[in-house]
């Protein structure tokens, strides 16, 4: 319950907000309200009298705030009309006259309630005005004068048209009313959210103990759904299945299993939404959303790559880094100085957080097609969070290529020392490379990242290790994928995986890597094997005429990659075999330099285990690092 109970305490903090539409940001809901999608608008003036209509451009303005009852905002079957905006079916008196489907009771259902609002103390004169047209039953006549709704040669409405792909039958109505008000829109005018609040707050039934806020209220067993979107029909709290499993004999009835308030419901479930579509994280059927509970403060997304954590906090002074905005960027350069910068940015703004502040963080899960599960739920203080956040950034980092830019327009590609977003981790344990970048089983997808989130908030629990052993094994097959992906979303990713769990358990450094495993067989036969790469590499580098490199092709040490990761002693002979007519193309300082690389390598490993016990991860590490000061060495030498 503690999760209900700090999303409705949310919902208070930004109750200002509620029904606010801010240049077509996410909107928080006011309690009592849903939205559904348009596709008539009908506009009246304040004596009910008929202006005009038209039908709404599909993608266009078609969310619409709507009042709703308990049984309303989940209705699945049976008469249960919204009390203002709804179908046809319910809010057109002539219906059954222009269609011969008899549905007089969805239309009294409608107006019954429709008028027990409009004469109330909390009525509002928009809905006295649409009570009065609607009163007169005509609603279908006018939408077919005015063209907006296509009757057959029989002067019936057909579904054969359809409007935004939906037969006509089935459309959605909502109203303008002009008049001393303003918005004229009813999903717009906040003095008609609150009308309908306080007249159905005066219609709750009875109060009992709420298990989330700890206080007597007029409970609700009936809560609502499009959590993750308009069209999401899961929830995450229901209890109508009783006549199957949902008590297992356990309780009587499902009051006695949780009772939840109505007003807490609808707070923390129009708070959770509106996070979500605010600043959460929406893939592979999952949410994810991370949130500062007591004041308007936008935090680092945990769900992104480190470089791209910040661009949505106002307070994130990404013009301090020079590298990053500059409009070259040395090629060569492994990203250290713009992490560096980054880093100093972090710091500035980690300054900000306050002692008394507080995160959240909430992952929900499709557990079946209609019910969601929360698979993940943690509160820390707001300095608490910062911490983590920078222990993550700061040891789960490795020099790649990422798309940086809070636009798709200002993105640039830079090379970065940064971090993966926990979705680049997953994809690099168990991704295939289908077409241009990886995919993988959105279940898989969902589970490893939820295994991944604690690592992220909770500095003491390191990256489960199966995760890392998956990956390395990826990173042992560059055959199976493109040459940049293979690299960068794949060796990348892992090694930076691997160098959380080493700092973390070794309390070391993973730049002084080499020369703290000089003697770790992994560590040495993947320094062999870059030796191994790089030696054929430069022997294809030769240029045509154009300046053009004329062989490109994968290197022995690639294509026998997988097996060296299992067999490396054996299978470095076969590559070195292979080399030999390669060592003919080097030049003289090249090749010497190899040789010298190869001979020192060689001897810790005739004194550590020159065998054929398959390679843990540290060797993928060891590859990369001996890789880079090789590139190194001989840039220098040719400068």
């Amino acid at each position: 319950m503690a999760w209900l109970k700090t999303l409705a305490e949310t919902y208070d903090v930004y109750a200002g907000e509620a029904g606010v539409d801010r240049n077509g940001q996410a909107v928080l809901l006011p309690i009592s309200h849903s939205t559904f999608n348009a596709q008539i608008e009908v506009t009246i003036d304040k004596d009910g009298n008929f202006l005009n209509a038209k039908k709404l451009e599909k993608g266009g303005d078609v969310v619409t705030i709507i009042p709703v009852t308990e049984d309303s905002a989940t209705k699945t079957s049976g008469i249960t009309p919204h009390p203002l905006c709804d179908k046809l079916c319910y809010i057109a008196g002539d219906y059954t006259a222009f269609t011969e489907d008899d549905k007089e009771k969805y239309f009294e259902a409608y107006m019954e309630q429709l008028r027990d609002w409009a004469e109330s103390e909390d009525t509002h004169p928009m809905v006295q005005a649409i009570y009065r047209y609607l009163k007169k039953g005509l609603l279908i006549r006018d939408l077919a004068d005015s063209q907006v709704l296509e009757l057959n040669s029989d002067g019936r409405l057909t579904d054969q048209i359809k409007i935004h792909g939906l037969g006509q039958t089935g459309a959605n109505v909502r109203f303008i009313v002009y008049g001393d008000f303003m918005p004229s829109e009813v999903w717009k005018n906040q003095d008609l959210y609150q009308k309908f609040i306080a007249y159905y707050q005066k219609k709750s039934g009875n109060k009992r103990l709420c298990y989330a806020s700890g206080k007597i209220e007029s409970c609700s067993d009936k809560h609502p759904s499009k959590i993750r979107n308009s069209a999401d029909k899961a929830k995450l709290i229901s209890g109508n299945d009783e006549s199957g499993f949902t008590y297992r004999g356990r309780f009587v009835s499902k009051e006695q299993a949780v009772t939840v308030g109505y007003d807490t419901s609808q707070k923390a479930h129009n708070a959770l939404r509106w996070l979500i579509h605010k600043q959460g994280y929406t893939r592979d059927e999952s949410a994810i959303v991370c949130w500062m509970t007591n004041r308007d403060m936008r935090i680092p997304d945990i769900m992104k790559d480190s470089m791209n954590a910040f661009n949505d906090v106002d307070d994130f002074d990404f013009d301090a880094m020079d590298d990053l905005n500059s409009q070259t960027v040395n090629k060569h350069d492994t990203g250290k100085n713009i992490a560096r910068q980054f880093n100093n940015a972090v710091r500035g703004y980690a300054a900000k957080i306050r002692v008394d502040d507080k995160i959240a963080i909430i992952a929900l899960d499709a557990a079946t097609t209609g019910r969601l599960s929360v698979v993940y739920y943690d509160e820390m203080g707001g300095r608490q969070y910062m911490d983590a956040i920078l222990n993550w950034q700061q040891h789960c980092k490795w020099p790649r290529m990422v798309s940086v830019g809070k636009t798709e327009e200002s993105k640039k590609r830079i090379t970065c020392e940064c971090t993966p977003s926990p979705r680049d981790m997953a994809l690099a344990a168990f991704g295939i490379q289908r077409s241009e970048w990886l995919e993988a089983d959105s279940k898989l997808l969902r589970a490893t990242v939820k295994r991944l989130l604690p690592c992220i908030t909770q500095k003491e629990i390191p990256i489960p290790s199966d995760i890392i052993r998956a990956a390395a094994q990826r990173a042992s097959m560059p055959q199976t994928m493109s040459d940049f992906v293979w690299y960068n979303d794949v060796l990348c990713v892992a090694c930076a995986m691997i160098r959380y769990n080493y700092e973390k358990g070794e309390k070391k450094d993973m730049d002084n890597f080499l020369q703290e495993k000089e003697n770790d067989r992994n560590v040495l036969f993947g320094r062999l094997l870059a030796v191994y790469d790089y030696m054929e590499q430069r022997a294809l580098f030769e240029y045509d005429e154009n300046g053009k490199v004329k062989e490109m092709r994968a290197t022995n040490a690639r294509r026998y990659w997988n097996a060296y990761s299992s067999r490396p002693a054996k299978t470095a002979k076969t590559i070195k075999q292979n080399l030999i007519a390669y060592e003919k193309k080097l030049k003289d300082y090249e090749l010497a330099k190899f040789e010298e690389w190869t001979r020192e390598i060689m001897v810790h490993l005739s004194e550590n285990g020159f065998d054929n016990r398959a390679l843990s991860e540290f060797y993928l590490p060891g590859y990369y690092q001996q890789m880079e000061y090789m590139k190194n060495s001989f840039r220098k030498k040719e400068q």
